[in-house]
């Protein structure tokens, strides 16, 4: 992992990556995600937008359970 990313929150990754501060691959090593596409639905989840993606819809529940595990 980059020495820029340690010590961050969840929202600070998810806002430099959304920025365009990090790569897609930094962001997934900071969460150990071997899957682009979780990073993707980590983002949406979140209510941020990965670079040149649309927003997606994401259930209530799934925002709920998503709250509840950050919590």
């Amino acid at each position: 992992m980059s020495e820029y990313l340690k010590g961050c929150s969840v929202a600070d990754v998810l806002e430099r990556l959304e920025k365009g501060k990090i790569g897609h691959r930094a962001a997934m090593e900071w969460f150990n995600l071997s899957s682009y596409a979780d990073l993707v639905e980590i983002m949406h989840v979140n209510g941020r937008l990965m670079p040149g993606h649309q927003p997606m819809k994401v259930s209530p529940e799934t925002r709920a359970l998503v709250r509840s595990i950050f919590r």
